[in-house]
C-alpha cells in the first residue's frame, strides 16, 4: 500500500479510537447522579454591606449509593467547598435536607430562561 492511501487510514483509525474513548467517558459521566444539600446560616458576621445569603445549595455528583461512606464523603466535600465560600458572612451553619435529580421538565416560552437557550430544568426530589 502506498503512503497516499496509508495516511487517511491512519487518520480514520485514530479518529475511531478517539470516539470510542470519548463515548466511554460520556457513559461514565452519565452514570453519575446529581444531588444537592441545603446549608442554612446560624448567625451572620456584622458588616456594613452585604451580609451573605440565608441559605445555599451544595451541589455534588457521585456514582455511589445513598448512605454509603463514598456518598457521605462526596456530600461533605461539597459542603466544605460551599462553607469556605460563605464563612466570611456566616458564623456557623447547619446541614439541611439532601435532594436527588430525578429527571427534567420542559420549559415553556413564557419562562425567561427559555430565551437564554435553556429548554428544560432539572427536577429534584428529597432523599429519604
Amino acid at each position: 500500500m502506498n503512503n497516499f492511501l496509508k495516511k487517511p487510514l491512519d487518520f480514520l483509525s485514530k479518529m475511531r479510537y478517539t470516539i470510542s474513548i470519548e463515548s466511554k467517558r460520556f457513559k461514565i459521566m452519565n452514570e453519575n447522579k446529581h444531588y444537592y444539600t441545603e446549608l442554612h446560616a446560624k448567625g451572620f458576621r456584622y458588616t456594613n454591606k452585604f451580609s451573605g445569603f440565608d441559605s445555599c445549595c451544595a451541589h455534588f455528583s457521585t456514582r455511589a449509593k445513598v448512605g454509603t461512606i463514598t456518598f457521605e464523603r462526596a456530600k461533605m466535600d461539597a459542603v466544605d467547598h460551599y462553607w469556605n465560600q460563605q464563612k466570611r458572612y456566616w458564623v456557623d451553619y447547619t446541614v439541611g435536607k439532601t435532594f436527588a435529580q430525578t429527571g427534567h421538565k420542559e420549559v415553556t416560552a413564557s419562562c425567561p430562561s427559555y430565551f437564554e437557550g435553556h429548554r428544560s430544568q432539572p427536577v429534584f426530589e428529597e432523599v429519604k
